[in-house]
């Protein structure tokens, strides 16, 4: 079995399912992201997604935290 953080983040396209690459970092700054496959364009509405934006942002200053501290310990 590989371990989740292993795997490419991202998610299926609602139009085509191909698998779309993304990554947190992505999502909170980009406007929106484009299926390689088939280009359809996701806009990402940041005030309907206030809640799940805050939820990433904490991911990712988390994820952040991990890494600095796993580079201390060596």
């Amino acid at each position: 079995m590989t371990p989740s953080s292993n795997k490419t983040p991202g998610m299926n396209c609602p139009q085509c399912g191909t698998f779309i690459p993304t990554t947190i970092a992505e999502l909170l700054t980009a406007t929106g992201i484009t299926c390689p496959h088939c280009r359809l364009q996701l806009t990402i509405n940041r005030n309907e997604s206030q809640r799940a934006m805050d939820i990433l942002r904490k991911v990712d200053n988390a994820s952040k935290n991990l890494q600095a501290a796993s580079k201390f310990s060596r």
